[in-house]
C-alpha cells in the first residue's frame, strides 16, 4: 500500500518568522542574503537548541502528512486485509529547496521511531520514500536526484520488506529510464537546483555566475579578507563625495559583482560580515595592491580616510 503525499507548502514564511525572532539575540551572526543554516549555528551560544527550533518549524508539514498517512493506511488495511503487507508513505517535494534530503530523512526517522506508551506513534507507516527534483548531486559524472528510503521499526523484524522496497525502487528507475545507485546518506551531499528565469536582476545574475564558477573557493581566509578590502576601497571612492578619485564604470561594476560573489563565499564558509571590519590602514593597503595613485593611498591614510569608519556623508 502506498499513500502519496506532496510537500506543496513553502516553509520559508514560517522560517522567516522564527529567524526574525532569533535575530534579536546578541549572538545572531550578520550575513547578507541567504546562507546555509550551519553557517548560522556555528556562531550561536546554544546551537542545538536553535537547530531544534528551526527543524521543528520546517518539519510541521512532514508531521501533518505523517499523521494523515498513518490514519489512511490503517483504514485501508482494515478494509482490505492481507496476510503480508508493506505500508509506505511516498513524500514528494514539489518545488521547495528548504526540504533538504538530509533534513527530511532526519525528521522522518525521528517520527517513525517515536513511541507512545511503549508503542510506535505511527504503527501503520512501515517506511517513507522521499523524492525530490529540486536537489541533486553529481554521481559518476551524471546529475543524480535523491530517492531516500527511511525505514521504520517493522523493517527490523520483517526483513522481507526490504526486498519489496528494493523492487519498487528498481522498477521506478527503470520506468524513468535511468540507473539506480545505492549510496550512504551520511556521505552524500545534495545541492539545490536553481531555477533560471527568463529575466534576472543584476545581482541574481552575478550570484548565478558565481555558483557556476566559484573562483574564490580556493582562497584562504586572509585572501578573502584582502578581496573584501579591495572591494570596499573601490566602493568608498565611488560613494564618498569628496574622494580624490572616481573609479571607472568598469571598476565600479567589478566592485559590485565581486561583492555579490564574496557574500556568497562568506556565507558558505560561515564568515559573518562583522568579522571583516575595515579601517584606513587596510583600505590604504588595498589601494596599493590595486595600484591606485599615491594621493588616493594618502587619502585613505589621512584623517579624511578615517572618516570612513565614523559615518561620513555618502551619495
Amino acid at each position: 500500500m502506498i499513500e502519496l503525499k506532496s510537500l506543496k507548502d513553502d516553509a520559508f514564511e514560517r522560517m522567516d518568522n522564527l529567524t526574525d525572532d532569533l535575530s534579536q539575540r546578541p549572538d545572531w551572526p550578520i550575513y547578507y542574503g541567504s546562507v546555509p543554516i550551519e553557517s548560522v549555528l556555528k556562531h550561536m551560544n546554544e546551537p542545538e537548541e536553535v537547530r531544534r527550533r528551526l527543524v521543528d518549524r520546517v518539519g510541521r508539514a512532514i508531521r501533518k502528512h505523517m499523521r494523515k498517512a498513518n490514519k489512511q493506511l490503517a483504514a485501508h488495511e482494515d478494509a482490505f486485509p492481507r496476510k503480508n503487507m508493506v505500508k509506505l508513505m511516498v513524500l514528494a517535494n514539489e518545488d521547495h529547496e528548504i526540504y533538504d534530503p538530509e533534513m527530511v530523512a532526519h525528521l522522518t526517522h525521528h517520527l517513525l521511531m517515536r513511541q507512545e506508551n511503549g508503542a510506535p506513534l505511527y504503527p501503520h507507516v512501515d517506511a517513507v520514500i522521499f523524492l525530490s527534483e529540486r536537489h541533486a548531486t553529481l554521481l559518476h559524472r551524471q546529475i543524480a536526484f535523491p530517492i531516500v528510503c527511511i525505514e521504520g521499526p517493522s523493517f527490523r523484524s520483517d526483513v522481507w520488506k526490504n526486498e519489496v522496497v528494493d523492487t519498487l525502487l528498481t522498477r521506478w528507475s527503470k520506468w524513468n529510464g535511468v540507473p539506480l545507485y545505492g549510496s550512504d546518506m551520511r556521505a552524500q551531499m545534495f545541492t539545490t537546483v536553481d531555477h533560471i528565469p527568463d529575466r534576472m536582476k543584476r545581482y541574481e545574475r552575478w550570484q548565478l555566475d558565481y555558483k557556476r564558477r566559484p573562483y574564490m573557493s580556493g582562497f584562504t581566509e586572509e585572501e578573502l579578507r584582502e578581496r573584501f578590502d579591495e572591494i570596499m576601497c573601490v566602493s568608498s571612492l565611488v560613494m564618498l563625495k569628496d574622494s580624490p578619485l572616481k573609479p571607472s564604470h568598469e571598476a565600479t561594476a567589478w566592485s559590485m559583482s565581486s561583492m555579490s560573489h564574496l557574500m556568497l563565499e562568506m556565507g558558505w564558509r560561515g564568515i559573518p560580515v562583522t568579522q571583516f571590519e575595515f579601517g584606513p590602514e587596510r583600505l590604504a593597503a588595498a589601494a596599493r595592491r590595486l595600484r591606485l595613485p599615491a594621493n588616493v593611498v594618502a587619502w585613505f591614510e589621512s584623517d579624511m580616510g578615517r572618516g570612513l569608519t565614523s559615518g561620513r556623508s555618502m551619495d
